[in-house]
């Protein structure tokens, strides 16, 4: 369970040298539940475990600055949602579907071009994007011998984003990509050295992203369909970054960001990037005026690396890494009976499948020790929310 206190300033003043504004959005939250309770937030300051209660890590208190930006002209300044991303769970209330949705510090530029056509280049904060970096059996983050250890290290370049859009009146569409670099750091028997390959070594993730909105006012004002496509290497969270089914790097929801990292550091140190997919599509609907639905499905897919991986001692260890797919398909209905004032119930079924099997031990809730090759679940929402 989880209450939600939101505060949003909008200040807006129009110029000589066009729109000034500028944005904030602070959120307060207070939640119980294991599967609420994430150990990233923790660790990246935005929440920490309540007290007066069982120290289990099932009580958080969450304070975070969602939103903080600047728009002066074609410029963007602070932090905002990524210009990756296109439909990022807009119509969802808890975000299950493959898409960006990532808020992040940036920098950027918009060119307009009249007619409805745009261009944005923007600079933005890799650290945030950054998903599991993965030994080849399976273990994220762990240091496994002097020889092995190898985790993400400092950024020294950040993500590079190029959107186009095209905003008409039958809707929109947009076409981005991106730049991600992977970076190794470690210990090592040798200082600054992982099996031979120097520390700070770096591949480069990308990304590419293709999105559409086709407005429908000959079914209901207000209607719309949209469709989005992701391909990514080395860089997950362009796909995953909505979904809460699927999880990312210390994930409260479920510790399957070892299906889906960055990259694999293979038996001789070196790093392989890791593909992830993803397609969405998503409408919605207004019964009437005042009482509107979200329907909505995704598939996701992975292609690991096979790579053997060899431990201290230069013991052959199994390689637990597999390809996985994820689909899952939801509904909502929310009621507006009042301006600003939103009451709705959502419902989502996630499905999750293995080329093999994994083990227990790589998937929260799950008895250690054990096998499996799929799990599904059902989750649902009910969210009173009123905006003024």
């Amino acid at each position: 369970m989880r209450a939600l206190g939101r505060f949003e300033l909008d200040a807006r003043t129009s110029t000589e040298y066009g729109l000034l504004r500028a944005y904030t959005r602070v959120n307060f939250a207070r939640r119980t539940g294991g599967q609420l309770y994430s150990g990233t937030q923790v660790r990246i300051g935005t929440a920490y475990t309540g007290t007066g209660y069982a120290y289990t890590g099932n009580t958080q208190t969450h304070i975070d600055i969602d939103r903080a930006f600047i728009q002066f002209g074609g410029l963007t300044a602070g932090r905002a949602v990524s210009f990756f991303g296109f439909y990022n769970g807009d119509l969802e209330l808890i975000g299950t579907t493959a898409g960006d949705g990532l808020v992040t510090n940036l920098a950027a530029y918009t060119a307009t071009f009249g007619s409805g056509f745009s261009a944005t280049l923007s600079v933005e904060d890799p650290l945030e994007r950054r998903n599991a970096y993965v030994y080849a059996n399976g273990t994220s983050g762990a240091i496994l011998s002097a020889t092995t250890a190898a985790q993400y290290g400092g950024a020294i370049m950040p993500d590079f984003v190029l959107a186009l859009r095209a905003d008409q009146s039958w809707g929109s569409a947009q076409l981005s990509g991106m730049i991600h670099q992977v970076r190794t750091a470690g210990l090592a028997a040798t200082a600054g050295v992982i099996n031979g390959n120097a520390v700070g070594s770096a591949d480069y993730g990308w990304a590419l992203n293709a999105g559409v909105k086709v407005n429908l006012p000959m079914l209901a004002k207000g209607d719309a369909f949209y469709l989005q496509g992701t391909y990514s290497q080395g860089a997950s969270t362009t796909v995953l970054a909505n979904p809460q089914g699927w999880g990312s790097a210390g994930s409260g929801v479920g510790r399957l960001s070892i299906l889906t990292p960055d990259a694999v550091v293979t038996a001789n140190g070196q790093t392989s990037l890791v593909s992830i997919w993803g397609i969405t599509a998503a409408m919605l609907h207004y019964w009437t005026p005042t009482i509107r639905q979200g329907l909505f499905a995704s598939y996701v897919g992975s292609d690991v690396p096979a790579a053997a991986f060899v431990g201290a001692g230069g013991t052959a260890t199994t390689n637990t890494l597999v390809n996985a797919q994820y689909w899952t398909v939801g509904t909502n209905v929310i009621w507006s009976p009042i301006k600003g004032l939103d009451i709705g119930a959502e419902v989502n079924y996630l499905q999750l499948n293995t080329d093999n099997n994994i083990n227990g031990n790589q998937a929260k809730y799950t008895t250690v020790g054990a096998t499996y090759s799929e799990g599904s679940a059902v989750v649902g929402r009910i969210r009173i929310q009123r905006d003024f």
